[in-house]
């Protein structure tokens, strides 16, 4: 890596990853209307167990997505170095379809 590379912090990789990807969205902002702790732990399972809420997820494509933001993420020092409570504000603006 080039020293003038840019390397996102750990808080922004989740919280650009989470609010955007279709497949975890919506469990992601259920779990952030109830808090940073629950938003902490479905991601955590996401990310650490390959798991969206109680189904663990066994798509090849899925755990690859997963592996990529596990890779940005350990770039940039790893989870432990996130900041959940912006990234819970992340997730509390509304999706871009409106709806909740």
């Amino acid at each position: 890596m080039a020293a003038s590379e840019y390397v996102p912090t750990p808080t922004e990789v989740i919280a650009a990853w989470i609010p955007h990807d279709a497949r975890w969205e919506q469990q992601a902002r259920a779990a952030a209307r109830l808090g940073i702790t629950p938003l902490r732990q479905y991601v955590t399972g996401l990310i650490a167990d390959y798991h969206d809420g109680d189904q663990e997820l066994t798509d090849e494509f899925d755990r690859q997505s997963i592996d990529a933001v596990v890779q940005d993420l350990n770039e940039g020092a790893g989870m432990r170095f996130v900041r959940w409570d912006t990234v819970h504000e992340a997730m509390l603006v509304p999706d871009r379809s409106g709806l909740w």
